[in-house]
């Protein structure tokens, strides 16, 4: 697969050339701007312009982190930026996300854009003026920038109607923290009235500098599955084992099997974790438990490793049943499909931004709900480089931050992909 990307890449560096020499610029690029740096993108003066707007957005919503469902502040706050820019229509939809929808003259085709909004549990740590003014949440997963890109390229939308060529729906979905928010906005009719053609995404990622876009066709993100396991026993006292069934050391015997389904089970070229997560169980040292639950998620890289895994568990938990006299239950919760990029729509992209602008980025085992979409219609996610500069924090830490100057990367993309329809 590598080697195909990079015989794509040889193509395009040859076709980009040639466009150098024909025109002076990259088409779809940002002619009349400047170079932010030899190793980053080029972007548009009507881009580098709102760098003011990017930084005052981004705090706002960096204030204010809600959890998914209830990211009420947060929807205030998207429609009264959208009032300024109005679009043709604005809908609210799965509680709190929003759709808006800008209508190019003429036009029958429609390009869609997502940005989640949620924030998590984390109690940010950053002494920055922008802190978190909700106590035990954090945009620790650079939501806040997300929806700041589709805010501002709303404020060019709107600044250039003339130029729209193509219709453009913004989507600023909640809970994609494990919640399904984007089930629930393709159910509330997110992709229709129009009926987008395409739908595009990203995710702003510390392991791709600053000023780049990480991107793959196929793979690029695992299928997850959030699952609990019940464990019942028959509870007695600690001196008297024998007249109880010990939910504790049956939910052990399990957790211990379960380490070979992944290591004597699926191919070792094949990519699949088993996360047992937490774990809870009886109610006191010396009282036999008569209850276990555990919270565990799996994430593989295809449908066939998913079904073998998912038996395996069950059948485990059918052999310690027996062996101990335990009752196993097993409740699956949310399942995401993995993020898998359309060859030729990442073919596409090609034709919008310079080779040297893009970093091919192994499949990771991340989950994105931004894959609901795409079985839906065609769309592809990328990464959006985040690394350097005053951030040196993993996505989810209580440290996480970025400059805000990384987002300016993220607006101009999405220009390139309107403006080319």
């Amino acid at each position: 697969m590598v080697y195909l990307h990079c015989a794509v890449s040889f193509a395009c560096k040859i076709y980009y050339g040639l466009c150098r020499i024909a025109t002076g610029f990259l088409p779809g690029s940002a002619k009349d701007g400047r170079k932010k740096g030899d190793s980053c993108m080029q972007i548009h003066k009507d881009v580098e312009g709102i760098f003011n707007d990017c930084q005052e957005i981004r705090h706002s919503l960096h204030r204010i982190p809600e959890l998914g469902f209830e990211e009420f502040k947060t929807n205030k706050f998207i429609l009264s930026v959208l009032e300024r820019y109005p679009p043709d229509s604005v809908e609210v939809l799965a509680v709190t996300g929003i759709k808006a929808v800008y209508y190019a003259k003429g036009s029958t085709k429609t390009i869609a854009f997502r940005a989640d909004i949620d924030a998590l549990k984390t109690d940010e740590v950053n002494d920055v003026p922008y802190k978190s003014r909700h106590e035990g949440k954090m945009h620790a997963c650079g939501h806040d920038g997300h929806a700041t890109i589709l805010l501002l390229l709303a404020q060019l939308i709107h600044k250039n109607r003339e130029k729209l060529v193509v219709n453009v729906v913004l989507l600023f979905q909640p809970a994609e923290e494990g919640r399904g928010g984007a089930y629930r906005m393709i159910a509330d009719g997110a992709l229709k009235n129009p009926d987008v053609d395409r739908i595009y995404g990203m995710h702003l990622w510390p392991e791709v500098p600053k000023g780049k876009i990480g991107i793959r066709w196929g793979l690029m993100m695992a299928k997850t599955c959030e699952f609990d396991m019940t464990v019942r026993g028959i509870s007695s006292h600690g001196a008297s084992p024998q007249h109880g069934v010990d939910a504790v050391v049956a939910s052990a015997l399990l957790i211990t099997a379960l380490q070979t389904a992944i290591t004597r089970n699926v191919d070792p070229h094949s990519g699949a974790v088993l996360t047992i997560g937490k774990i809870n169980g009886g109610v006191a040292r010396n009282v036999i438990a008569d209850k276990v639950v555990m919270n565990a998620t799996l994430r593989v890289f295809s449908q066939q490793a998913y079904d073998l895994l998912m038996g395996r568990i069950s059948a485990m938990m059918d052999g310690i049943a027996v062996a101990t006299g335990a009752e196993f239950e097993i409740f699956e919760h949310l399942t995401f499909p993995c993020v898998d990029n359309p060859r030729h729509l990442v073919e596409d992209f090609y034709n919008y931004i310079d080779m040297s602008d893009v970093v091919l980025v192994d499949p990771v085992m991340a989950a994105e709900d931004f894959s609901c979409y795409q079985q839906e219609v065609p769309g592809i996610f990328m990464f959006l480089g985040a690394g350097g500069g005053k951030n040196s924090a993993p996505l989810h830490n209580e440290h996480f931050d970025f400059d805000e100057d990384a987002l300016l990367y993220g607006v101009e993309v999405y220009r390139r992909l309107v403006l080319n329809g």
